[in-house]
């Protein structure tokens, strides 16, 4: 029986998929039973081809056309078995018992919706993983500052949490898309990912609805990973209209006046 079920999105990412590939299957390899999927969306830089050389075991779907980040997520989740789904970025680095440490405490807590790890710059700095819920003050302030995480802005600050104890598990409104775990069947509750989307706020939008559903989201930092974070809207370009897009798309299906779920929560943790 396959206990937890790792999904990774690559396109053209060989160069990441490498190291995370070797923090998987190498000398930490996890515990917990699992299996790997790869979903590559119409990758030129022979990604495939590596797999299929150095990990024959990963099933891998080749796109035929490229496809958005909740699409192809959903795919590689249809195709899986496992009890647990990992989204994985290809931008991640597993530290050692990080996955067994999720399904621990998953397994422990079946009330919770979604637990997510802390994440690490590569220098070994945190990363602002966890966020508060988009608001237009928070997308102006981001917007004014042009999105720059280390700007001196009070919405900016609050919207990633820079507060936060990052040593406490917690519950938390929502996480970036790089790491996310969750029991099939809370997957298949909330029907994947949103396919109105296709690129950008899937994360926040499967966080939030996850929430609706009564069911947390916990910042579990027992479990670390190293995220080389690969942030494609942050200048200008055919992405920031997309990310704009999807922030629009947010609002239009939530409100513009998102509640936080997280303070009336009183679960164990």
């Amino acid at each position: 029986m396959i206990n937890v079920s790792v999904i990774t999105v690559g396109m053209n990412h060989l160069s990441y998929l490498r190291s995370l590939l070797s923090s998987i299957f190498g000398n930490n390899k996890p515990k917990v039973s699992f299996e790997m999927i790869y979903v590559d969306n119409c990758s030129t830089d022979g990604s495939v081809e590596y797999i299929k050389k150095y990990y024959p075991q990963i099933k891998i779907i080749v796109n035929q056309k490229p496809l958005g980040f909740g699409e192809n997520n959903n795919k590689g989740v249809l195709a899986s078995t496992g009890k647990y789904i990992a989204i994985i970025n290809p931008d991640i680095i597993l530290q050692p018992d990080s996955l067994d440490k999720l399904y621990q405490y998953a397994n422990n807590y079946p009330e919770i919706g979604m637990v997510v790890p802390k994440l690490l710059n590569p220098d070994g700095s945190i990363q602002y993983s966890v966020r508060g819920f988009i608001s237009l003050s928070t997308l102006w302030a981001r917007i004014i500052t042009k999105g720059k995480d280390n700007a001196v802005n009070r919405n900016v600050e609050n919207y990633l949490c820079k507060h936060l104890d990052f040593g406490k598990t917690q519950a938390v409104d929502w996480a970036i898309g790089a790491a996310m775990f969750l029991s099939r069947e809370m997957f298949a509750e909330l029907g994947g990912f949103d396919l109105d989307y296709f690129l950008y706020m899937e994360d926040e939008d499967i966080c939030l609805r996850t929430w609706k559903m009564n069911r947390p989201v916990i910042y579990y930092p027992d479990a670390v990973m190293i995220h080389n974070h690969l942030r494609g809207s942050s200048k200008f370009s055919k992405k920031t209209l997309l990310h704009l897009s999807s922030i629009k798309t947010f609002f239009q299906k939530h409100g513009l006046h998102i509640k936080s779920y997280k303070e009336s929560f009183d679960g164990i943790l």
